[in-house]
């Protein structure tokens, strides 16, 4: 067995070997950590081929279906047709919990991985979106850790899988081989929620990537699990949100992203704009900043996830005097 130290060592090779082979990938997975504020990333704009489709550009640049879609909601997902522009959408905002070892959030459809660093090493956070548990199998939320790394698993469903299978007139084998048709992919994280029973893993399906259709575990493309599995070690903490509003003042400009709540099949519900208005007052803190609420109101009805610019510090708008963060009620 190796030494800690040599255990470290091997660690941060492994990270470092990802980094720099995920950034010759044309999968836009890899960013900075910004030194202050949580927006990370670029969205791209690329013209589709006659033979693409939304989904086959989506899993090109490690998209996930409802992100695709809701970037490009004019663009039929089948046939978007040649030279169609299609927007990628590549820029994320954090949640606001401590940036170390495996963050998802569910709302979002997206992990984010913050692997360890050396001292002088540039900090960066690796994404990729997921597919969470679908309404009656939510994926729970809360504070857990990599148990177990299992390759090419062997999947056998619970009593209540099986049951409910059964009763939808699907039913499934109780154990299901390793391989290329096994649900759970080539690659799995386990975690120690719910006795062991979420994992984070691959799939045999990825075109649901970004839906939200598991029985509680989390899903990855396989190559996102592929690349993400060699690197991630026993222990690492994980962290899974449901936070669909998000918000962040970075370098004197606050940028807000609100997601469709999870399980309405990606159709904005009803804003709350008094829940808005706290998550805009926490992400300002004490500063002051001109705040455009009617954008606010526009992108609460809209629910694209889109992270857009919603307001400016005081200072660099250059007014003097500014407006305050938020009303007093709710807009």
């Amino acid at each position: 067995m190796p030494s800690i130290a040599s255990r470290s060592a091997l660690a941060a090779g492994l990270a470092a070997s990802l980094v720099l082979a995920a950034a010759t990938l044309a999968r836009a997975a890899v960013y900075p950590l910004p030194a202050d504020g949580a927006l990370i990333g670029h969205d791209r704009m690329v013209r589709a081929k006659a033979s693409d489709t939304l989904l086959g550009i989506a899993r090109r640049y490690s998209v996930g279906y409802w992100e695709i879609q809701a970037a490009n909601p004019h663009v039929d997902m089948w046939l978007p047709g040649k030279g169609t522009r299609v927007v990628v959408p590549g820029r994320f905002i954090l949640p606001p919990v401590a940036h170390r070892g495996i963050v998802v959030n569910l709302s979002a459809h997206r992990l984010f991985y913050f692997p360890r660093r050396g001292r002088h090493d540039q900090p960066v956070v690796i994404t990729y979106p997921v597919s969470p548990g679908e309404k009656g199998w939510d994926t729970p939320t809360g504070v857990t850790r990599i148990v177990r790394k299992v390759p090419h698993p062997v999947w056998i469903p619970t009593p209540s899988i099986l049951r409910a299978h059964a009763r939808a007139g699907d039913p499934i084998p109780h154990v299901w081989p390793a391989g290329p048709n096994n649900p759970m992919g080539e690659w799995a994280l386990q975690t120690s929620m719910s006795h062991g029973e979420i994992y984070i893993h691959g799939t045999n399906n990825p075109m649901a990537i970004g839906m939200a259709v598991t029985h509680g575990c989390v899903r990855l493309y396989p190559e996102d699990i592929a690349a993400l599995f060699p690197v991630v070690p026993v222990g690492t903490p994980v962290t899974i949100v449901n936070d669909p509003v998000l918000a962040t003042l970075q370098d004197g400009r606050l940028y807000l992203s609100i997601h469709p709540p999870l399980h309405s099949r990606n159709v904005p519900g009803k804003p709350d704009f008094g829940a808005i208005s706290a998550i805009i007052r926490r992400a300002v803190g004490n500063a002051t900043v001109a705040v455009d609420w009617p954008r606010v109101r526009r992108m609460a009805r809209r629910a694209d996830g889109m992270p857009e610019l919603v307001g400016v510090e005081a200072e660099v708008s250059g007014s003097g005097t500014g407006a305050a963060a938020a009303p007093r009620t709710g807009t």
